[in-house]
């Protein structure tokens, strides 16, 4: 392994125990999971889950995870004023990539956070975690088609390719199209 590689490792493996030191006593606490037709990540999973330390509610994190299982997407994430800058909310960060082992990104960054994700970029990616920053409305349409072969047909969808596909469509269709019948309610 060449001495470049190695200095790499070594200064990877320092930034992560660092993180891990200040990550002691804090914990990610699932609170509500969704897989929703009309969120950014369907079919994957959206989950809110509270940011704690020793016992204590610090904040929280909505993300969501990827049909394809290669990047976790955060929304919203919120540090409580009285527990910003002391390091929590990057080792909640780090905890996140930890449980989850999938690069990170986040989800059109306010104004006022643009300090906090642009230290945390430079951080994690010391500890060898990749986080992508700033996902705006049109990256989030070409995000989707990434995974877009996964999406499932919704069942109104599904059962009028259903009835179209069968010997009797062509007499349904022409009566639909006949305008309405005198027999028929309505």
């Amino acid at each position: 392994m060449p001495l470049i590689a190695r200095f790499r490792e070594f200064l990877q493996r320092r930034q992560a125990a660092r993180l891990d030191a200040r990550a002691i006593g804090l914990q990610l606490v699932h609170l509500h999971s969704e897989s929703a037709r009309d969120h950014f990540v369907f079919p994957g999973l959206n989950i809110t889950a509270a940011i704690e330390h020793r016992g204590l509610r610090i904040g929280h994190v909505a993300y969501g995870i990827s049909p394809l299982n290669d990047r976790l997407y955060i929304s919203n994430y919120q540090v409580l004023g009285s527990h910003r800058n002391q390091g929590l909310g990057m080792a909640a960060l780090w905890c996140l990539s930890r449980v989850h082992s999938m690069p990170l990104a986040t989800v059109h960054e306010v104004k006022s956070s643009k300090g906090f994700w642009t230290k945390a970029e430079a951080r994690l990616a010391a500890a060898g975690v990749h986080l992508l920053r700033d996902l705006r409305r049109y990256d989030l349409s070409a995000e989707q088609q990434r995974w877009q072969h996964l999406v499932p047909e919704p069942e109104h969808m599904r059962l009028t390719q259903e009835v179209m596909s069968t010997p009797e469509w062509p007499a349904i269709k022409a009566s639909n199209d006949a305008g309405p019948s005198p027999y028929r309610q309505g």
